[in-house]
């Protein structure tokens, strides 16, 4: 695929909702609440958002509808037994976990800091992940992290890795702990890269030959923690954070494509607003949830084995104890469209992609404006002057699953008016950190789904400072504490 339009372009999407329920029944049936919800969704344009690990769209429910709009009853229909927490929010409705005032005595907490042993400081996407399950987190910028867990887990392997430092194990403990952990460099010699040199097309055409055996043929429901920033001229501005659901259909599966509910989330935005323009980040979470290019075939090649892009062999890295082939691309040719330049590393043993690093290239950012600016006025000029991405899976009982994506987009924006230039910097990131086989009855539907153009930031209400006790998040550094410090105020 030459242009990768996945990246900005906005898809249209047909919503598809039962009309068993647009009328009161006289004789009350019990239907699968799911079915409710659609139908309250459509008769009162209604969007609901929610935890699929306490609220089940299979269980039973009275099929009678009130007469009309009443938030009374659907609070009362969706808290259940379980006492959710349900809350309007303009034409939202999101339930949760009730958030009394500490942690659940069910989960243990472990948390600290990564360093480079080298004492260069702390070391930043770190993967802290417990082995052999789907559990994990990252860390920070500055190397920071915090991981719960249930207490079965206690007595597991918890794992520190991270490109190029040999990873590090800890016993996971019975109590809430603290840790410090460093990692040392792993060298590699100049002997070992001669002597696993390998030719990168047979190698890129071996990752498309075992692409059905590395990754899922059936559908998997992630939680990932998604935030993205804004910082004009390099200070923060902007910072919205949610946990999302995302349904990932098959990697067999061309034609389906992936589902995002939204659960629950919180912004922040610093006392100075934004002087030149207010940028919108249209469908974040959306967007980034497709953001996968092993599904969707972006840099490799074709099952015939032609490419769009000339591969180059760089060497071999370590990552979690596993041997990796570094593999560069290029387009060979960048006169129209958009292309990227980037590397690959590829797993030595299973021939599975594990990570990808790419950006646009010089003269593809120059014909990208159309793409990432959607509204303009003639008083500003934008230009944009990066588009970059990293992306990365986690091995899962002898296959991979999509465990990280992250985007940098910069743009130049000119003031004519005030005669003002600003530098606007964004970055988005999703952190799966949570994951497991899907079935019929997690799917996401459509009317719950989240919209190609939402706005993150226009989903978020008040920030409840108890809500991240039931998640694995990527902690936020001083400088975005300080945006939420100022919001709270």
């Amino acid at each position: 695929m030459a242009n990768h339009s996945w990246l900005w372009a906005l898809s249209l999407w047909i919503t598809l909702v039962p009309f068993s329920l647009l009328r009161a029944q006289e004789a009350e049936e019990l239907v699968p609440l799911g079915e409710v919800m659609d139908s309250l969704a459509l008769r009162y344009d209604l969007d609901f958002a929610y935890d699929a690990a306490v609220l089940r769209r299979d269980s039973l429910v009275s099929s009678a509808l009130p007469e009309g709009f009443d938030k009374q009853w659907i609070t009362a229909l969706l808290s259940g037994p379980r006492n959710l927490e349900v809350v309007f929010m303009g034409q939202q409705v999101i339930v949760g976990r009730s958030t009394p005032g500490s942690r659940p005595s069910a989960l243990v907490e472990v948390s600290g800091r990564v360093m480079a042993a080298d004492g260069s400081g702390g070391l930043p996407m770190v993967n802290v992940g417990v082995e052999g399950r789907a559990l994990g987190t990252s860390t920070n910028d500055e190397g920071r992290f915090v991981l719960r867990y249930p207490r079965s887990f206690i007595g597991e392997t918890l794992v520190f890795s991270s490109l190029g430092f040999v990873s590090e194990r800890f016993s996971l403990p019975q109590n809430d702990s603290a840790l410090q952990v460093a990692l040392k460099d792993y060298s590699i010699h100049l002997p070992e890269v001669q002597v696993l040199y390998t030719d990168p097309d047979q190698l890129m055409r071996s990752v498309r030959r075992r692409l059905a055996q590395n990754y899922p043929s059936e559908p998997f429901l992630l939680t990932a923690f998604f935030r993205e920033t804004i910082r004009q001229d390099d200070e923060y501005v902007e910072v919205s954070e949610a946990v999302v659901d995302i349904y990932k259909p098959s990697y067999h599966s061309g034609f389906a494509s992936e589902r995002v509910r939204f659960v629950k989330g919180r912004k922040g935005a610093t006392a100075r607003d934004m002087e030149v323009v207010q940028f919108k980040l249209l469908g974040g979470p959306f967007h980034f949830a497709q953001v996968d290019v092993v599904r969707n075939g972006d840099f490799l090649p074709d099952k015939e084995g032609v490419s769009a892009y000339r591969y180059l062999y760089k060497g071999v890295d370590v990552d979690n104890n596993r041997m990796l082939y570094r593999i560069g691309f290029e387009p060979l040719s960048d006169e129209e469209g958009l292309f990227y330049r980037g590397e690959l590393r590829i797993d030595k043993e299973s021939r599975a992609v594990v990570s990808v690093d790419f950006e646009l290239t010089p003269a593809s950012i120059r014909r990208s404006r159309s793409y990432l600016v959607r509204r303009d006025s003639r008083r500003f000029r934008t230009r944009p002057v990066l588009a970059r991405y990293h992306l990365a899976y986690r091995p899962w009982k002898g296959q991979w699953v999509l465990s990280r994506v992250r985007g940098e987009v910069s743009l130049r924006v000119n003031d004519r008016d005030r005669r003002q230039r600003s530098l606007f910097a964004t970055v988005s990131e999703l952190l799966v950190s949570d994951f497991a086989p899907a079935d019929g009855r997690q799917r996401i539907s459509w009317s719950e789904a989240y919209r190609p153009d939402y706005v993150l930031s226009e989903q978020l209400g008040a920030f409840d400072p108890h809500f991240w006790q039931f998640y694995n998040v990527v902690e936020p550094d001083e400088d975005l504490r300080r945006v939420f410090q100022e919001g709270e105020q």
